[in-house]
């Protein structure tokens, strides 16, 4: 069975992988502190990076590439409200806000 970690300041978080489900979603589900405010890519606390995994996750939606730099995606961040596992596999996620 595949596996979601969730690196946050209080410890990583053991999930089991729920897919097509915001990371901010399935964090707030299982009671795991993952920052957050509008939850539409705007505000960007849910600032993540993804550490592994990256190719069983949706691809950059139009909201990551308005609010996180060129650069920044690049070095593997993403948004925790846009992010979306589509296919099994074990991923490794770290809160990361500004």
């Amino acid at each position: 069975m595949s596996q979601l970690t969730l690196v946050t300041r209080a410890g990583d978080h053991e999930l089991p992988v729920e897919l097509n489900q915001s990371v901010v979603a399935v964090a707030k589900k299982h009671k795991v502190v993952w920052g957050h405010a509008c939850q539409r890519g705007v505000c960007a606390q849910c600032r993540t990076l993804v550490l592994e995994g990256a190719e069983y996750l949706n691809e950059t939606t139009k909201e990551e590439k308005l609010r996180l730099r060129k650069a920044e995606r690049a070095e593997g961040f993403r948004l925790g409200c846009q992010i979306q596992i589509v296919q099994e596999g074990d991923v490794k996620l770290a809160h990361r806000p500004y």
